[in-house]
């Protein structure tokens, strides 16, 4: 929306065009899907920019399949397509998860991994990056933004789990979180995630990723914003072997029932280590710019107000 919002002509492909009143007239929709090539090729006709945000950004799928069928080879497919059609420049959003967990110190874009993958989205991600790579050695200028945990006004999904919380909190609701106060995390609010990337496109150097992200927290220090912004918060702290076997539970139930777990042990896992990110390179390279977690989660605060 905001590209269009600035002038420009937007092709937007989607499975299914959204309602007539959520509409932007900059905005013409192509009905499609990143693994259906003819689609893209429709779609990314006349395009002299192209922004792959698209994948699948859960930590859990039915078949294992469908995380590389979606990040690898539809970003593949992406690639292709963007060279056959001399586009001029191409922003890939892949993810911080590809980094894994941090140590003592924020990790960098240069920092190597320090664990082995234990799920099939961090290594999807990482893969489609190495295609990424791939194509700017063939000639298409291409650069990576690697976002941190994501929230801030906007859909409550499993990718905006922040926000999905605030608004249970807000609701009234039981909030259950992993009882590891020190633990920290990373979290970049949307607005910021959203220049991240048209900054990318702007500034980034072909071949170069770009940790977008925002401040670095416990989860004590979250917690207690939180409560500070929200009345009467209730959020309780659950022993990390409790949400683990939770976690189990959870599967069971999928085996028995076929819904889907709403999270798993290695999904838990993720956020029972630090992760701590460092965004000087974005800040520094492409101007980049951070909205404190205080100010974000006021934000969002006042945009569930006005949609409750």
């Amino acid at each position: 929306m905001k590209l269009a919002d600035h002038g420009n002509e937007i092709h937007a492909l989607v499975r299914r065009e959204p309602e007539s009143t959520r509409k932007h007239k900059g905005i013409t929709y192509f009905r499609g899907d990143i693994t259906d090539p003819p689609s893209i090729q429709r779609a990314i006709k006349n395009c002299e920019e192209v922004y792959h945000v698209a994948g699948y950004a859960k930590l859990w799928a039915k078949r294992r399949r469908t995380f590389f069928d979606i990040n690898v080879t539809g970003t593949e497919n992406i690639l292709r397509a963007s060279l056959e059609n001399n586009i001029r420049k191409l922003v890939f959003t892949s993810s911080c998860a590809v980094f894994g967990p941090s140590l003592r110190t924020p990790i960098t874009e240069t920092d190597p991994r320090i664990t082995s993958f234990n799920n099939d989205y961090d290594l999807s991600k990482f893969i489609a990056e190495k295609a990424v790579h791939e194509y700017c050695n063939k000639g298409l200028e291409t650069v990576i933004v690697n976002p941190s945990r994501v929230y801030g006004p906007g859909l409550t999904t499993h990718a905006n789990m922040i926000t999905k919380m605030i608004l249970r909190c807000m609701k009234g609701q039981w909030v259950l979180m992993p009882g590891i106060n020190k633990v920290i995390g990373n979290y970049a609010f949307i607005d910021d995630v959203v220049n991240g990337h048209m900054l990318a496109m702007e500034k980034g150097v072909c071949g170069e990723r770009y940790i977008i992200g925002g401040e670095n927290l416990s989860y004590q220090q979250l917690i207690e914003i939180i409560k500070d912004e929200i009345r009467q918060p209730k959020i309780i702290p659950l022993p990390a072997k409790a949400v683990i076997g939770w976690g189990y539970i959870e599967l069971m139930k999928n085996k028995l029932t076929g819904r889907e777990p709403k999270f798993t042990p290695k999904s838990v896992d993720r956020y029972l280590r630090d992760a701590a990110f460092d965004c000087s390179k974005a800040i520094n390279g492409i101007g980049y710019g951070i909205t404190g977690f205080r100010d974000g989660i006021r934000k969002t605060v006042n945009y569930l107000n006005a949609t409750i």
